[in-house]
C-alpha cells in the first residue's frame, strides 16, 4: 500500500496549497479500493491491495478545489497569485483524473 500511497501523494500534489493531510490521502486511497485481478473484493482475506488511483486523485483534487473556492483575494497581496486560478486549476486536475477513472461493469 505504501507504493500506491506515495504515488497518490504525487498525483495530488498533496503538500501544495491547498494541501491535503496524510490522513485524507490515506482515506482517499482506501475509498478507491477495487477488486483485484482475481476478482477478490477488498473485504476478502485473499484481496491483493488494488486501487483506482485516478479516482482517488480526482477526489483529492476536488477536495483541494473546495478549499480553494473560499479564496477570493490575491494571496499574499501583491504576489501575483490569484486564488481563482488555484480553484480553476484544481478543477481541471480533477477533470483530468476523472476522465481516466476505471470503468467497471458487473454482470
Amino acid at each position: 500500500m505504501e507504493n500506491a500511497l506515495e504515488k497518490l501523494k504525487l498525483l495530488t500534489a498533496w503538500e501544495t496549497e491547498p494541501a491535503l493531510t496524510e490522513i485524507e490521502v490515506e482515506d482517499l486511497l482506501n475509498a478507491a479500493s477495487i477488486a483485484d485481478e482475481n476478482g477478490n473484493e477488498p473485504a476478502n482475506d485473499s484481496w491483493v491491495p488494488t486501487f483506482d488511483l485516478n479516482k482517488a486523485a480526482a477526489d483529492g483534487w476536488l477536495i483541494k478545489a473546495a478549499r480553494a473556492s473560499a479564496m477570493t483575494e490575491i494571496e499574499p497581496p501583491e504576489s501575483g497569485i490569484v486564488t481563482s486560478q488555484v480553484f480553476d486549476n484544481c478543477r481541471k486536475m480533477a477533470a483530468i483524473y476523472a476522465a481516466k477513472c476505471r470503468l467497471t461493469v458487473r454482470i
